[in-house]
């Protein structure tokens, strides 16, 4: 196998949209509870962000990766951030991100407040609360180094990327990339490497059998998909592989199963996305 960084960089435009769905309110009354003990692998060097700096001994600041008792962790507001937007593509949901021109979201995209979307009653909104709780995810197996990451810059969603036929296209994802090819650049992060491991658990409480599916297969569960998280998802940074006791994965196969011709379109779009397993075998050569 040969991968050349530089001609791989210029070649892939590092995201991609999944189209967005009509907004339907959810009338399912769940009654399912119980916990979901997850592994997390970082496929690609991973940074979350501590909102402090270190300083290396030759005098460079470092942003430092964010630690519970030392350790570093994945914080399960970040991961449950991940997950709900990944859950909202596939799903008949409203909207939650801000956007500059509603006029330009499709259609049946919100809905009255008074309702709730699958997403809104299992997530949680304004007024609502979550009935799934994500707790911190703690390293167990980890090296660390300081890696020179390029800057990042805010998105601009009135550009022509985003745009298609006077709408917005869709949820925007970042593809993932092997490791080897991330860019250098300027920002020096404290980054766990390829292969560190955390471990946590996900809490719910009053789910449908159509939001637990939902669920697992946003956490890639099923095999199919593999999420992105932390600074530098543009640069393929960030790409992450969860794991859980064979059980879970078969909700995440009935959702897959029962989903409907709309959703499943969707999620074909999204795993060509975030297939990390397509990515491998399309750097090979």
């Amino acid at each position: 196998m040969i991968y050349c960084k530089d001609v791989i960089w210029n070649m892939i435009k590092p995201y991609d949209f999944v189209p967005f769905l009509k907004c339907k309110s959810y009338e399912g009354n769940g009654s399912l509870e119980g916990r979901i003990p997850i592994r997390v692998k970082a496929l690609t060097p991973l940074h979350i962000f501590s909102g402090h700096y270190r300083v290396e001994d030759n005098g460079n600041a470092y942003r430092e990766f964010i630690r519970r008792n030392g350790k570093p962790i994945i914080p399960g507001t970040s991961f449950k951030g991940c997950i709900r937007t990944i859950a909202e593509s596939i799903s008949y949901s409203c909207l939650q991100t801000a956007v500059r021109d509603a006029r330009k979201l499709p259609d049946n995209k919100t809905h009255d407040r008074r309702q709730k979307c699958v997403i809104c009653d299992m997530f949680g909104c304004m007024g609502s609360r979550s009935k799934v709780r994500f707790c911190d995810l703690e390293a167990v197996s980890y090296k660390t180094g300081i890696r020179g990451m390029p800057r990042s810059f805010q998105p601009h969603p009135e550009s022509s990327y985003y745009i298609e036929n006077g709408r917005y296209k869709g949820y925007k994802f970042y593809k993932h990339g092997i490791d080897g090819i991330q860019p250098a650049g300027p920002i020096l992060c404290e980054c766990v490497n390829a292969g560190a491991e955390f471990e946590g658990e996900i809490i719910y409480k009053d789910l449908t059998v159509e939001q637990l599916g939902l669920l697992c297969f946003s956490l890639g569960l099923s095999g199919h998909i593999q999420p992105k998280i932390g600074y530098g998802r543009s640069y393929f940074y960030g790409s992450i592989e969860v794991s859980a006791p064979s059980e879970w994965a078969k909700y995440a196969g009935e959702y897959i199963d029962t989903c409907g011709a709309e959703v499943r379109r969707n999620m074909d779009a999204l795993i060509g996305i975030l297939s990390y397993k397509n990515v491998l075998r399309s750097y090979e050569w």
